[in-house]
């Protein structure tokens, strides 16, 4: 794995990502908590992952998903001794986490990153699955779990609203890391075995398939037409950002050895996400188990 704290969107948040990672380090108990949603447990996960390969000492804790949480209040967490790791994915975005001597709040920080040769300055957020991806790089860089957690570091970014405007360059910067360094494959959807149906409105399924039986033999130009045509009708229709669309249509991030998609698996696996508390809670630690075990959903 190449070293993330070297890529553009971690180098300014070295400082705080090594902090935290002091903190865990001298901490005889760490408390790892984070919200019963999807967004919280792919969080979790990275960071659980290195407390395994590392052996630290620490306890999972599942709080009740978000709209379960009254909009405008604050998440009671259970007083428990130990170090409190609140990893919170739906916070406002902030500059820089939130530290005292038992209590570290983990939540989106904003980034302005710069692309080699342009001298304009991008601005984006850097979400909690990616953060704790950061943390985990720094705890266990060795670690089999880490390493099996890495391609799903991106996921989070997916979950945002920002891939709904026209341009995530941090989202971007971190594909292209997870690609260069084999994490991911970034294949177009003919090219995916298994795409989850029904996620790009408009689309024909069917056309899809024969698409994809005969985009081997197809040369650069008779990939564009027929891409053109499959494309066409969903971008008539509403409920798709350019980017989530262009995403879905050419950038499939890819697992080596997995035939679903990365964006597949988080819309299948949103969909089945219980309703209840309780259901969710015990839902999430299970789904927390096999990412840990399997690297993705």
């Amino acid at each position: 794995m190449n070293n993330l704290l070297q890529s553009a969107i971690f180098s300014p948040l070295e400082g705080q990502l090594n902090q935290v990672c002091e903190a865990i380090r001298s901490a005889k108990l760490v408390q790892l908590m984070a919200p019963a949603d999807l967004d919280g447990i792919l969080a979790l996960a990275q960071l659980e992952a290195a407390f395994l390969d590392d052996s630290l000492h620490y306890r999972r804790r599942v709080l009740p998903p978000r709209k379960h949480v009254g909009r405008g209040d604050i998440q009671k967490l259970p007083d428990v001794d130990g170090l409190i790791i609140h990893i919170d994915p739906f916070h406002e975005t902030q500059n820089s986490f939130v530290m005292s001597e038992n209590f570290i709040h983990l939540f989106p920080l904003s980034v302005e990153v710069e692309f080699e040769g342009s001298e304009k300055a991008h601005h984006g957020a850097v979400d909690c699955v990616a953060i704790c991806a950061a943390l985990a790089a720094i705890l266990s860089p060795e670690g089999v779990r880490v390493r099996k957690q890495r391609s799903m570091s991106i996921a989070g970014f997916w979950l945002r609203q920002s891939m709904d405007s026209n341009y995530d360059p941090v989202m971007s910067i971190l594909r292209d890391h997870l690609d260069d360094e084999g994490s991911i494959d970034i294949c177009s959807i003919p090219e995916v075995p298994s795409p989850a149906a029904g996620m790009i409105p408009g689309l024909s399924e069917r056309m899809l398939k024969r698409l994809s039986k005969g985009w081997s033999g197809m040369d650069i130009d008779e990939r564009s037409s027929a891409i053109s045509e499959l494309v066409l009708p969903a971008m008539r229709e509403d409920g798709l950002s350019t980017m989530r669309l262009e995403e879905l249509i050419w950038h499939r991030a890819m697992i080596p050895g997995v035939e679903t998609d990365i964006a597949s698996q988080l819309h299948l696996s949103g969909n089945d996400w219980p309703e209840t508390v309780d259901e969710a809670r015990v839902h999430a630690s299970e789904i927390a188990d096999l990412l840990i075990k399997n690297g993705h959903l």
